[in-house]
């Protein structure tokens, strides 16, 4: 299994002006990560190596979830991340389309997701506050490889709550079968290819989410640093990590007004502009959320078919 991956390993790049970058789970929870429960806000408690004290069930009350260090410099400096730290962690399951495929799903691990930039109309970059910042992002591929003879047949790019079947020729190949992942400033969505598009109702008169990927020397070599966490369906048995089962947030519910957050920005547009960035309020919340993230194994696409 781990050969079948080196050879489709993709890189993942990331875009020049990223601030937020990638890490490890374990370097997260060494640098000060803390688990708080509900009626016990006061006392956090330290996460321990491989997430060993996380709860494991279903936590349909959001009593757990997770943030970053409380001292603010810490908290500063873990957000950003330590993208030498970095592992893909890679999970294999059978391909849902007639056991034809086997899917290997690779995740990426980012300790913050970074706040909203937009374009309204003329004006190519306006950030929106807190708006879209969230405590703990996870990202990933899905490549389909025929069981027949073992070729990529196509890549699923994941973008905020959606994304994108990408057919193997349409890929970025970067040595042999290695391919290009890039990740969205800010945001980490994934795609195939650089360039600009914009999420949102108004993306067609130039209003909308700016999603920004760009090729750079910030990027990781997943052949170089992954983990097989998971395999169904294999004679090769993998030793899941404790924190894979964690059922609960890794972040804690949005804490700022997205209205309000967009509103300080509002106040110095014209009218027509005004309008476009209020539709934009809603599409915010809908693409990044508004409770805490979830983690890899609790997601549909762990077991199912990408959306």
């Amino acid at each position: 299994m781990e050969d079948l991956f080196r050879s489709y390993a993709p890189y993942v790049y990331l875009h020049p002006d990223e601030d937020y970058l990638p890490s490890s789970v374990d370097w997260f929870f060494s640098n000060g990560a803390l688990l708080y429960k509900k009626g016990e806000e006061s006392q956090p408690a330290r996460i321990e190596p491989g997430g060993a004290n996380l709860p494991k069930g279903s936590d349909p009350d959001g009593s757990y979830w997770i943030d970053l260090p409380a001292d603010k410099g810490v908290r500063d400096r873990v957000s950003h991340g330590d993208i030498a730290s970095t592992e893909a962690y890679v999970h294999f399951k059978p391909g849902v389309e007639n056991g034809m495929f086997t899917d290997i799903q690779v995740w990426m691990f980012y300790p913050f997701n970074g706040h909203v930039v937009a374009k309204i109309g003329l004006i190519k970059r306006v950030s929106l506050g807190r708006a879209g910042e969230h405590v703990s992002d996870w990202e990933h591929v899905t490549l389909r490889v025929r069981n027949v003879d073992g070729v990529l047949d196509k890549v699923y790019f994941s973008q905020h709550s959606g994304g994108k079947w990408v057919n193997a020729s349409l890929l970025q190949f970067e040595s042999e079968n290695r391919f290009a992942w890039y990740s969205s400033r800010n945001g980490h969505a994934g795609n195939n290819e650089v360039g600009l598009y914009l999420q949102g109702p108004g993306n067609g008169n130039g209003v909308g989410i700016r999603n920004d990927w760009a090729k750079s020397n910030k990027v990781v070599d997943t052949a170089e640093r992954f983990v097989l966490v998971a395999s169904e369906g294999e004679a090769e048995a993998v030793v899941e990590p404790w924190w894979l089962s964690y059922q609960s947030k890794w972040g804690p519910t949005k804490q700022y007004d997205t209205a309000a957050e967009v509103r300080r920005v509002r106040k110095f547009l014209p009218g027509k502009l005004k309008e476009a960035l209020d539709k934009l309020v809603k599409t915010i919340d809908e693409v990044y959320g508004t409770n805490g993230p979830t983690g890899p194994k609790v997601k549909n696409n762990w077991s199912g078919d990408e959306a």
